[in-house]
């Protein structure tokens, strides 16, 4: 079966360690909140109440099922038992590429099986319901947002693909305890100033931090827990490669993260071929750019294939997390002409522990490698990611092993993930 949320005969040894750990999970969206800083402009207070029928929504995706439970409480308790202790940790989960919404084209002669024409007959809660447990298991939650939150067509660019979703369908991030999200992408201006400016006010209002530096827009983000900040910054290759301006802009936000107090910075990088399940070496090149400027670890998107990583002097490199929500295709065998590439199914989450000691030092991280499919429909995309595992969760880990080596994987444990050794932080630096 490919869901991991499956009947085993692990029921009441979880029921019994929910019951010690639930109430923290059930608490833990709200949590979560109470550490961001928010460094760009602050939210504003403009947005209509909810009504009725969104608060019951809210309620109901707020609570997790029975099953739900298990697992949650079977993860915690395994990761518990799997991870390197430390004085403070902080926990962060990472998900690919969220295409949120659709193309005019699938508005118009496509909506019924479109991410919109989806999320219409099955609520906001839908697209992360399957995950969601992984994400209240955690600090912070981060996504990279594909596309605009604009509710007119103004401002559209002319490209192959805009990708466009109402502002109210910002509460699909909120539902599944997503906080923060990366702009610095090839569509978050697909809508040209209006459409960004748009996404930037949707995002404050609803509470999600948002992050990156492109044309017409520039944010860092801050998280901050027991005294310990991380920043994040994002940037697409396209932007980054122009250099001059461009670069110095970079440059200004990890110097801003740094001159805040940042204890470690993190750099969302858009960039490599399309479909490819190898990063490139311009990949390689924007990766050590950002650890030569002051960066300690590279999360990669834009391939929507899931690539390797690499660790060199306690630093990693993601190259890339692939699709997760990807309301951007219904169909699942796409290929890309010019390298004959197949959209990948595979996906994954990745949930990395930072460690400090009392003083807030930067100790080291460790990685969670948690399997998923970017759809649990057969031969379509039903824009649900599904976690795996057995056979399934094995070649999703084999896909990021192919692209990693020499770096060997350790291999995936069921009901937790592939749980990779601590990285010791950077020494002689």
């Amino acid at each position: 079966m490919r869901h991991w949320i499956r009947c085993l005969s692990l029921a009441v040894c979880a029921a019994l360690l929910f019951s010690s750990i639930g109430p923290a999970i059930a608490e833990s969206t709200q949590q979560k909140n109470q550490h961001v800083l928010a460094t760009h402009p602050p939210k504003t207070t403009d947005q209509p109440a909810d009504n009725s029928d969104e608060a019951e929504d809210e309620e109901e995706a707020a609570e997790l099922s029975e099953e739900e439970k298990e697992y949650s409480a079977r993860f915690a308790a395994l990761k518990d038992q799997y991870l390197q202790k430390a004085p403070k940790q902080i926990t962060i989960s990472f998900a690919g590429d969220c295409t949120l919404g659709n193309t005019p084209r699938q508005r118009t002669y496509q909506y019924e099986d479109s991410f919109e024409g989806c999320i219409a007959r099955e609520g906001m809660a839908y697209p992360f319901e399957k995950v969601r447990y992984v994400f209240f298991n955690d600090d912070l939650t981060v996504v990279n947002l594909e596309g605009a939150f604009h509710d007119t067509e103004r401002g559209r660019v002319d490209k192959t693909y805009n990708f466009r979703s109402a502002t109210e369908n910002v509460r699909i991030l909120t539902l599944a305890g997503v906080e923060a999200v990366s702009l610095g992408n090839n569509h978050s201006t697909d809508y040209g100033q209006p459409g960004i400016d748009s996404t930037v006010k949707t995002l404050e209002n609803a509470g999600v931090g948002w992050f990156g530096v492109g044309e017409g827009f520039n944010g860092v983000y801050i998280f901050e827990k027991d005294g310990v900040r991380i920043g994040f910054i994002s940037v697409y290759y396209g932007f980054w490669a122009r250099g001059g301006k461009n670069g110095e802009a970079i440059k200004a936000n990890i110097k801003e993260l740094q001159d805040k107090n940042c204890n470690l910075i993190i750099a969302a990088i858009h960039g490599g071929v399309e479909y490819d399940p190898k990063h490139d070496a311009n990949q390689e090149k924007m990766a050590n750019w950002m650890f030569r400027n002051g960066a300690d670890m590279v999360i990669g998107h834009h391939p929507h294939s899931i690539q390797g990583m690499s660790i060199a002097n306690g630093r990693t490199t993601f190259w890339s997390l692939g699709n997760f929500v990807f309301g951007g295709n219904p169909k699942l065998n796409y290929k890309n002409p010019a390298k004959n590439n197949v959209l990948n199914i595979e996906t994954f989450i990745a949930q990395i522990t930072f460690s400090f000691d009392e003083n807030n030092q930067y100790l080291g991280h460790q990685i969670n490698l948690i399997p998923c499919y970017m759809s649990g429909g057969t031969g379509y995309n039903n824009y649900q990611p599904v976690l795996v595992t057995g056979a399934e969760a094995a070649r999703v880990i084999a896909a990021i092993q192919a692209d990693s080596r020499p770096l060997k994987l350790k291999p995936y444990i069921d009901g937790l993930g592939a749980l990779q050794d601590f990285v010791p932080a950077p020494s002689g630096e």
